[in-house]
């Protein structure tokens, strides 16, 4: 609602409400941080990494958004992940198959680059 007043509208639209579940989650976009090329391809692949190594998880939350737009908390990107329903238990399978999420965007980096970033 704060965005819509602030552009001057009388309403919130869906977006609104996306983006303020967003700063939650990760901050304020940093329209104003410039990155290169080649730092916007390797952020690109790194979240892909995540994002494949999620979808091909039987016991994994589908992938909801993937960007590369840079947030105040200091993530170059990140891939948002949405759990169906509440559950206050993991299974050791889910938490491996976070752990290899975690660890896809990395291991994206090594095959495509041969080189690692700290992502």
């Amino acid at each position: 609602a704060l965005r819509a007043v602030r552009d001057g509208r009388k309403f919130a639209t869906q977006a609104d409400l996306e983006e303020s579940i967003e700063v939650v989650i990760a901050g304020y976009q940093k329209k104003n941080q410039v990155l290169s090329n080649k730092e916007k391809l390797i952020v690109a692949y790194h979240e892909v990494g995540h994002a494949l190594v999620a979808a091909m998880q039987s016991h994994s939350a589908p992938v909801h958004k993937i960007t590369i737009i840079p947030r105040t908390s200091g993530a170059l990107g990140y891939t948002m992940q949405v759990e169906d329903g509440e559950h206050y238990l993991m299974s050791k399978e889910e938490l491996e198959n976070k752990i290899a999420t975690f660890t896809g965007g990395r291991a994206a980096e090594e095959l495509i680059f041969h080189s690692i970033t700290t992502g």
